[in-house]
């Protein structure tokens, strides 16, 4: 039976629960995976200003994490470097404003259980996690972490998950610092990343980049929302030229098995 009152207070709880903040992306993932390392934007166009971003460097010199404005790219020796404003990104994604949700991430709560922990607190405020990207912030102690970064290409046509098939792992047993990151919808058709992809950087700025394993200890996580925009893609071919599907589990997500070196 159709509630008018109840639907007037469903409006006004996703009302009070949107996000006015806007999530932006430079170049689609699979134009980047196809081997575009090209600049796509510069640092500070992208991230200036901006409460949170990932991405990689042009020409694959890096992962790339941004905070606060503050912005670093992480090269072959997983030490982090601070980039300059009109330095340029192959692929970036920034968060800008919108309104702050502070969620619990429980201790001992994985990086493939982290998804979920999220998808349960947007699930309890009755919002899609096919409609809306999120924009995380994770700070505080965390256990076995493993981070990743990549090497510039070796070879013209070189793909970028035939580069991730040699990144570099670093392992720490105990890690101080934050993440920082986004939830795309499960289904991107090579647009953007599926799923929770996060990139770190330490308390110390000795240690960071690509997330690929870790345990949360204690942690302060806040979760900005938007709602979900198509990608644009100012590449001659269009959002994601004719590249061939992508095993976004593969080569960004977690690792099952820490033994498994590259």
């Amino acid at each position: 039976m159709h509630d008018p009152a109840l639907k007037r207070a469903q409006n006004a709880l996703q009302k009070r629960f949107r996000s006015d903040g806007a999530v932006e992306q430079a170049r689609s993932a699979g134009r980047l995976f196809a081997g575009d390392f090209s600049q796509a934007a510069t640092v500070g166009h992208h991230f200036g200003n901006s409460l949170l971003g990932l991405g990689v460097m042009h020409d694959i010199l890096g992962e790339v994490v941004s905070l606060h404005g503050e912005t670093w790219r992480v090269p072959m020796t997983g030490v982090p470097i601070p980039v300059d404003a009109e330095d340029g990104v192959a692929f970036a994604i920034a968060a800008h404003g919108g309104r702050r949700h502070r969620m619990r991430v429980p201790s001992g709560t994985k990086l493939e259980s982290t998804q979920h922990v999220i998808d349960d607190y947007l699930a309890r405020h009755h919002r899609d996690t096919h409609q809306v990207v999120c924009a995380i912030e994770m700070h505080g102690q965390f256990t076995d972490v493993v981070l990743r970064t990549v090497a510039p290409p070796q070879h013209h046509g070189e793909t970028l998950g035939e580069i991730i098939d040699d990144e570099i792992r670093f392992a720490f047993p105990t890690w101080t610092g934050t993440m920082v990151g986004f939830r795309f919808p499960d289904t991107s058709k090579s647009e953007t990343i599926p799923g929770l992809h996060l990139h770190g950087i330490a308390d110390d700025r000795q240690s960071g980049g690509h997330l690929r394993s870790m345990v949360v200890d204690n942690v302060t996580t806040y979760l900005w929302i938007d709602e979900l925009h198509p990608v644009h893609d100012d590449g001659p071919d269009g959002d994601i030229d004719h590249a061939d599907p992508v095993d976004f589990d593969r080569y960004e997500g977690p690792i099952n098995d820490l033994s498994d070196s590259p």
